[in-house]
């Protein structure tokens, strides 16, 4: 239907090709407004509509497919060798839109990130909350609709920054958004509220998306054209999925077949795509344990959780990590699309705080112990060090990384990210070793291959023998660089300030300025 006018348009069955799948004859006017009617009954939006300026509720719009993109060079990023920073963009900037936060890419590059990870851009209701279903194809109106969201990632991609996107699944398929209309999208069982959730709209359930029952297919269809469209019309680079809302038990699981499919459309396109796999209580396991070493300086107990997290996060790559049934499945079943799966991540507080699956529980534990008023620029030089180092992919934060950086401090925790960032290549390439962890009162080493960390975690300085690194080794980066030294196989630590010893040719990266 089309609402200026009142005109009825008929559709038809594609055919047996395309079984349940609806065309019209005629393609609609750029701009025009349309909603569809099914079997008579209320007009609804398109479920796949990209431009919803009326709101999720109103009529959807046809947008110009064409777009004066810059970035034809542009063929994507190794994002498991490099670091991200989370864009939660409520809280970027004060206006709280693409462009606004487009506006500080530059000052995001100088950091040395990979790229951005932004939050959901998905089209919600703003009085009842993301929780309250969300419409995945199109670009929330707010933040600025989709050609906002188009001349965000030419201008990311300008600064040589990938852009993924967070893919907000657990909400797809929300009772108020009527898609039960155009058949079985969800399935008889629902997501309950968010362990610990706050009351409200914001803890209610949601359906579960329908991706092993019957009438699946259609379900299945409708989140691989959702990625396709932000992948070729929108240029991402990737997208964070949320291992808990994709959970199935189909022969060939849904992440396999997403990930199969991702592998070919890069291929067409000539272009490197990512899905990074995320989900409850797993991306901050590390920032966790950091944070209760700092708490606990010199509890051995600690030590022991941090390497306990160092057997089961990072294992040498010949073993096999621990992943969620259904992830070990999808694994599996995309073998030959293995390259654009990322399924370990290491997310500082608050780029974990804004992602859909964090509870109140945990927000209220962060603010508590490590949050922007709470905790020390040497805390955050540790949590940044350590995150950055372990191996698997960085999130970063706001919080610990500021952009822009508008005085000294700031300065100084950009340049260390920077220093950071440009060794992680070359920590990377001993993900196939173990990783060891020592301790010596309130000082901790932690070290794979080339790379080791230190750091005193009390108050007080402390000296660390590292005699038993490689004749090589010597110190790179040093957060406080004039009170650290390497005499003779002893290492002289500062308090809470970490440092970074490296074994055989020199790095390209060296101390952080202060």
């Amino acid at each position: 239907m089309l609402p200026e006018t009142g005109e009825r348009l008929p559709l038809r069955l594609v055919g047996a090709h395309e079984p349940g799948y609806w065309r019209a004859d005629a393609e609609l006017a750029v701009g025009t407004d349309y909603t569809f009617s099914i079997d008579g009954r209320e007009p609804v939006p398109d479920p796949c509509s990209t431009w919803m300026p009326h709101g999720v509720d109103g009529p959807s719009r046809v947008l110009d497919p064409h777009f004066p993109w810059s970035d034809g060079d542009w063929r994507g990023a190794d994002l498991g060798l490099g670091a991200l920073l989370r864009v939660d963009l409520p809280s970027f900037t004060p206006e709280g839109t693409l462009d606004a936060a487009a506006e500080h890419l530059e000052d995001v590059a100088a950091t040395g990130v990979t790229g951005v990870e932004v939050s959901p851009v998905a089209a919600f209701d703003p009085r009842r909350g993301p929780a309250a279903g969300v419409r995945l194809f199109a670009v929330h109106e707010p933040f600025g609709g989709p050609r906002a969201l188009q001349r965000f990632v030419d201008r990311a991609h300008r600064h040589g920054l990938a852009v993924v996107l967070d893919a907000p699944h657990r909400w797809a398929v929300a009772d108020g958004l009527g898609l039960h209309a155009f058949g079985p999208y969800a399935a008889g069982s629902r997501i309950g509220p968010r362990t610990g959730a706050r009351p409200g709209p914001a803890g209610s359930d949601s359906p579960r998306l329908n991706l092993d029952g019957s009438g699946s297919r259609g379900p299945r269809d409708f989140l691989v054209a959702d990625a396709e469209r932000w992948l070729r019309d929108f240029h991402v680079d990737g997208l964070l999925l949320d291992v808990e809302s994709l959970v199935d038990r189909s022969a060939v699981p849904f992440l396999g077949e997403l990930a199969e499919d991702v592998h070919r459309l890069g291929e067409r396109l000539e272009r490197r795509f990512s899905l990074l796999v995320d989900g409850p209580g797993r991306s901050d396991r590390l920032t966790t344990v950091v944070h209760e070493i700092l708490a606990a300086p010199g509890d051995d107990d600690r030590a022991q959780d941090l390497r306990r997290l160092a057997q089961e996060v990072f294992p040498p790559i010949p073993e096999t990590p621990w992943r969620p049934p259904s992830l070990r499945r999808a694994h599996r079943a995309a073998q030959r699309a293995s390259s654009v799966l990322v399924s370990d991540l290491t997310r500082l507080p608050a780029a974990n705080r804004s992602v859909p699956w964090t509870s109140a529980a945990q927000e209220d534990a962060e603010d508590a112990r490590g949050g922007a008023a709470a905790a020390t620029d040497d805390d955050r030089a540790c949590l940044l060090t350590f995150a950055i180092l372990a191996g698997t992919p960085p999130v970063l934060d706001t919080e610990h990384v500021p952009v822009p950086a508008s005085d000294a401090r700031a300065r100084r925790l950009v340049a260390w990210t920077r220093t950071l960032v440009g060794l992680r290549p070359v920590a990377s390439a001993d993900r196939d070793l173990a990783v060891e962890i020592r301790t010596e009162g309130t000082a901790l080493l932690g070290r794979r291959g080339r790379t080791a960390v230190a750091l005193a975690t009390g108050t007080e300085p402390a000296t660390l023998d590292v005699s038993s690194l490689p004749d090589d080794t010597r110190l790179v980066a040093a957060w406080d660089p004039d009170g650290t030294s390497l005499v003779d196989g002893v290492l002289h630590l500062p308090a809470r300030s970490p440092v970074v010893l490296l074994a055989g040719e020199p790095a390209q990266a060296g101390p952080a300025d202060r």
